[in-house]
C-alpha cells in the first residue's frame, strides 16, 4: 500500500501549546468562509504559534498542503516572491519573471499559504496576496502581522493575551486551569522535569505576576525560566522594580508593549555581561545560524572564543536563543525569537558595535561561501549543499550588507561569485543573478571577483533562456579577462561563451567554444566542476547533432573525471548526457542505469531541473525497453517536476517532441485506461516522493523473495533494507522512523548501520547502491518470469 506523506513543512512544536481553544476549534470555519486571514496583535502576544497550530488543525483540508513562509529576516521585498517560491519547492530556470511562474503554479493549487511576520513587509506582501487571490480560488492565506494588509476581503482577528482571572478574585486549585496565563507559567516553570507546583500561597502571587505581564506569552516564557533560580516571591518583587522605573513612578498597569519590554529589559540585567554581549552580537544572524558562525562573528572584545559554547547553553537555558537539531544535519542550529533579536539589535546599536559586527558576519559569511566553492569538487557536495541552504538567509544578509555599505561591493561580488555551487545545482538562478545584477555597478573595478561574477552570470541567463543577457556577460568577462591576463577567467569566459551559443541553437559554436575552454582548462590544471562541465556541454551538443559516438565519449571522459575525485554534480549531468547519447543511438537498455544513478545524485543535492532531464530520457528508454507502465508512471512523475521548474527540457523543441512521441507511444500500448492509472498513481506528490513510489520501491512490488534476493542484498538484515528502500525514496530519518513505526533515534542508528555495512559516507551512495540492487532485482525477475 502507498502511504501518501503529508504535504507541506510546518514545523514540529518543540514545547507544548497552551489555550487558544477557541481560535483553534474555530479555524476551519474561519478559513473556509474566508481566503484571507490576517491574525494580528503585539509583539510577543503568540501570534505565529497560533497560526501554526490553526494551519495544522485544518491542513487535512488542503490536497496540496499548508507551506509555512517565514518572513522575519526578508529584508528586500523585491525577494518576497522568490521566498514564498523557494518554499514551495519551485526552481525557475526559465526567462519568466519568478512572479510569474510562481503564480501559474499555484492557479489550480489547493494550498494554506502561512505568511509569518508580514508587518515590515507589508505593501509587498498585501500586492502579492492580491495578486495570487485573484487567479488561485482553492488558495488561501493565513497571515501573522502586527497591522492589517489591505487587502479586500480580508478577515482580522485580534490575537488577545492568554486568559487571566478577574482582578477582584484569586482563583481556587482547582480552577487554575480555567485560565490560560497561569496554565502556560506552570507548564512552563514545571519543563524539563523541575518541580514547580503552585500552592494556596503561592497562587495569589503567580496570579500577580501573570496580570502584571499583562497575559502575553513571551513575557510570561522570559519570567517562568527564572523560576529556576529565583523563588517566585523574588521574581514578581523583581518585575515590579522594573516596571516601576519604566512606568516613570507609576504602578497602574501598563500598556502592553511596555510590559512586554520591561520583561525583556529585566532578562537582560539578569544576564552576566558576556551573555548580555553576546545576546547583542547574535541578533545580526538572520534566522538560524551555529557555533562555527558565533565563534567567528561574536568572539573578541570581552567574550573568549573558549568561552563561546558555554555562553550559547546559557543563553538557551534562559530562554533566549532556541535550539534545534535538523534531521538532515549533524551540527546544532540556533535562532532567536523575531521580538527578543529586534531588542538585541537594539542593545547592540546603543553599545556601538552594529557596524563591526555586521562586517564581521560579512567576512564569515564571504568565507563560508568561498570554502564551499574551493572544496565543492569533491565528496563532499551534498553537505554543502545541506549547509549552504541552512545558511540561506544568512548569506543573503551578508549581500544586503555589501549593497549598503558601498565600499564593500567587492566582498558582495565575492560572495555572489562563490555561491555559483549554490545558485546552480539547487536552481536558484533568479536570485543569483539579481544579487550579482545589482552589485556589478557598485564594483566596476577590474577585479578577479568581477570577472568571476560576470561568468557565473552568463551561465545562469544562458539556462534561462536568454542569449543575449548570456553573450553580453561573456563577453564582458573574456574582455575583463585579457585586461588582467587571467587565463583561468579567459577559460569560464570561452566556456560561458559556449553556453550563450547553445541557448541561441547555434550546437557548433557550443562544441568549439567548449573545446577551447576544456583544452584551457587542462592546460591549467583546472579540476573544478564548472571546467569539466565543459565536456558535458559539448557531449549535449554533439547528441543534438547527432553525433552520438562522439557524445558518449564526452560524457564519459567527464563521468570518469569525476567519479575519480568523489564529485557528483558533475557527474550526475555527465550521466543524463550519457543516457540521452545511449538512448538516441538506439542503445535503451544501456540507457537505464547511468540515468537512475543520475536520479539518486540529483534528488539528493536537490537538483530539481536536472531531475527533471534525467526522469525524461529514463521515461524514454523505459518505453522503448517494453517497460511501459514504469514509464507511464515516470511520465505522472514528470507532471510534478516541471511546473516547479518554470520551463520543461530547456524549451529545446527536439526534446519537447520526443517527450509528445514516447508518451504517446506508452499511452498507445497500455490503452488509455491503464495508462491513466499507472499516470496517476503519483498524483498529490511531491516530486522527490513521487519519484521515490515509482523508482525506490521497484523490486519490493513484485513482492521479496529470500531466495532469489537475499544475497542480492547482502550484507543488510530485511530491516535494513526496508530502511534502504526509504533512503532511496528520499525519506528523513523522521519520516523513516514514522514509516517503520520506530523512534527517531532508533531510525539513527539505523541509517548509521547502513552506512558502516556498506562502507559508505552518504545517503546518496546508498541511494545508488539500492538502485543497482533493484535494476539487478529486476533482471531477476524478467529471467525467472515473475
Amino acid at each position: 500500500m502507498v502511504v501518501k506523506q503529508p504535504r507541506g513543512n510546518l514545523p514540529y512544536e518543540a514545547s507544548s501549546f497552551v489555550g487558544r481553544t477557541l481560535e483553534v476549534a474555530s479555524a476551519r470555519r474561519w478559513l473556509s468562509g474566508t481566503r484571507l486571514l490576517t491574525l494580528s496583535g503585539p509583539g510577543g502576544v503568540g501570534k505565529t504559534r497560533l497560526a501554526l497550530r490553526m494551519a495544522a488543525k485544518v491542513g487535512s483540508a488542503f490536497r496540496d498542503g499548508v507551506w509555512l513562509v517565514e518572513l522575519a529576516t526578508l529584508e528586500e521585498p523585491d525577494l518576497l516572491v522568490q521566498a514564498v517560491a523557494m518554499t514551495l519547492g519551485i526552481r525557475d530556470w526559465s526567462s519568466r519573471p519568478t512572479r510569474e511562474v510562481l503564480l501559474d503554479y499555484l492557479t489550480d493549487k489547493q494550498i494554506l499559504l502561512v505568511l509569518d511576520n508580514c508587518e515590515h513587509l507589508i505593501d509587498a506582501c498585501a500586492n502579492f496576496v492580491q495578486a495570487v487571490l485573484r487567479v488561485a480560488p482553492e488558495l488561501r492565506v493565513l497571515a501573522t502581522s502586527r497591522q492589517s494588509l489591505q487587502v479586500q476581503g480580508e478577515q482580522l482577528l485580534l490575537v488577545p493575551p492568554l486568559s487571566l482571572p478577574d482582578s477582584d478574585r484569586v482563583p481556587l486549585p482547582d480552577e487554575l486551569d480555567q485560565y490560560e496565563a497561569i496554565t502556560l507559567l506552570s507548564q512552563r516553570a514545571g519543563a524539563g522535569g523541575r518541580r514547580f507546583i503552585l500552592t494556596p500561597d503561592t497562587i495569589p502571587l503567580a496570579v500577580r505576576l501573570c496580570r502584571r505581564l499583562d497575559g502575553i506569552p513571551l513575557a510570561i516564557e522570559l519570567a517562568a525560566v527564572r523560576l529556576r533560580t529565583l523563588s517566585i516571591e523574588q521574581l514578581v518583587a523583581g518585575l515590579e522594580h522594573h516596571h516601576h522605573l519604566l512606568a516613570g513612578g507609576s504602578c497602574t498597569a501598563l500598556p502592553r508593549h511596555q510590559t512586554l519590554r520591561a520583561t525583556i529589559d529585566w532578562s537582560f540585567e539578569l544576564c552576566l555581561p558576556a551573555e548580555r554581549q553576546l545576546w547583542a552580537r547574535t541578533s545580526v544572524f538572520a534566522g538560524e545560524f551555529d557555533i562555527d558562525g558565533v565563534e567567528s562573528v561574536c568572539s573578541g572584545d570581552g567574550i573568549a572564543p573558549a568561552d563561546v559554547v558555554d555562553l550559547v547553553e546559557n543563553l538557551v537555558d534562559k530562554s533566549i536563543l532556541t535550539r534545534s537539531d535538523p534531521p538532515y544535519s549533524r551540527r546544532a542550529r540556533y535562532h532567536m525569537l523575531e521580538t527578543i533579536r529586534q531588542y538585541g539589535q537594539e542593545r547592540l546599536r546603543a553599545a556601538g558595535e552594529e557596524q563591526r559586527v555586521r562586517q564581521r558576519h560579512c567576512d564569515w559569511y564571504q568565507r563560508l561561501a568561498e570554502q564551499a566553492a574551493q572544496d565543492w569538487f569533491g565528496p563532499n557536495q551534498e553537505q554543502w549543499v545541506t549547509r549552504l541552504r541552512s545558511e540561506h538567509t544568512n548569506l543573503r544578509t551578508a549581500i544586503e550588507f555589501c549593497l549598503a555599505e558601498r565600499t564593500r561591493a567587492q566582498s558582495g561580488l565575492r560572495i555572489a561569485g562563490a555561491l555559483w555551487c549554490y545558485w546552480m545545482p539547487c536552481g536558484v538562478l533568479s536570485e543569483g543573478r539579481q544579487w550579482i545584477d545589482r552589485l556589478l555597478p557598485l564594483a566596476p573595478e577590474p577585479t578577479r571577483a568581477r570577472g568571476t561574477a560576470l561568468w557565473v552570470y552568463s551561465w545562469a541567463a544562458s539556462h534561462q533562456g536568454e542569449p543575449a543577457a548570456s553573450h553580453a556577460s561573456a563577453e564582458q568577462c573574456r574582455a575583463l579577462a585579457e585586461q588582467l591576463g587571467d587565463a583561468q577567467m579567459a577559460a569560464y569566459g570561452l566556456q560561458v561563451a559556449g553556453l550563450s551559443a547553445l541557448s541561441s541553437g547555434d550546437l557548433a559554436g557550443t562544441r568549439a567554444f567548449c573545446a577551447e575552454a576544456w583544452r584551457r582548462h587542462l592546460a591549467l590544471g583546472q579540476m573544478a566542476s564548472p571546467a569539466v562541465m565543459a565536456l558535458m556541454q559539448q557531449g549535449f551538443a554533439a547528441s543534438l547533432q547527432g553525433d552520438f559516438d562522439q557524445a558518449v565519449e564526452y560524457a564519459e571522459e567527464c563521468v570518469s573525471i569525476t567519479r575519480a575525485h568523489g564529485e557528483q554534480w558533475t557527474r550526475s549531468w555527465g550521466l543524463v548526457v550519457l543516457g540521452l547519447a545511449l538512448w538516441r543511438r538506439g542503445d535503451y537498455q544501456q540507457a537505464i542505469p547511468p540515468l537512475r544513478e543520475s536520479i539518486a545524485i540529483k534528488r539528493t543535492l536537490h537538483d530539481l531541473f536536472g531531475l527533471g532531464m534525467a526522469t525524461e530520457f529514463l521515461a524514454w528508454s523505459l518505453t522503448c525497453t517494453g517497460r511501459h507502465e514504469d514509464a507511464a508512471r515516470l511520465f505522472g512523475a514528470l507532471e510534478r517536476i516541471w511546473p516547479l521548474v518554470g520551463v520543461p527540457l530547456m524549451g529545446i523543441q527536439p526534446l519537447a517532441e520526443h517527450h509528445e512521441e514516447n508518451e504517446a507511444n506508452t499511452r498507445a500500448a497500455l490503452g488509455g485506461k491503464a495508462f491513466d492509472t499507472a499516470f496517476g498513481k503519483v498524483a498529490g506528490m511531491g516530486p522527490y516522493q513521487a519519484l521515490g513510489q515509482v523508482l525506490g520501491t521497484g523490486a519490493s512490488e513484485q513482492g521479496f523473495s529470500p531466495k532469489r534476493d537475499g544475497q542480492l542484498w547482502s550484507p543488510l538484515t530485511c530491516r535494513e533494507r526496508d530502511a534502504a528502500l526509504l533512503i532511496a525514496e528520499g525519506l528523513s530519518n523522521k519520516a523513516i522512523a514514522a514509516r517503520l513505526v520506530i523512534t527517531q533515534r532508533s531510525a539513527e542508528a539505523l541509517v548509521e548501520r547502513i552506512l558502516v555495512k556498506l562502507g559508505v559516507t552518504s545517503r546518496t551512495q546508498v541511494v545508488a547502491w539500492v538502485f543497482e540492487r533493484q535494476d539487478t532485482s529486476r533482471t531477476l525477475l524478467l529471467r525467472d518470469g515473475v
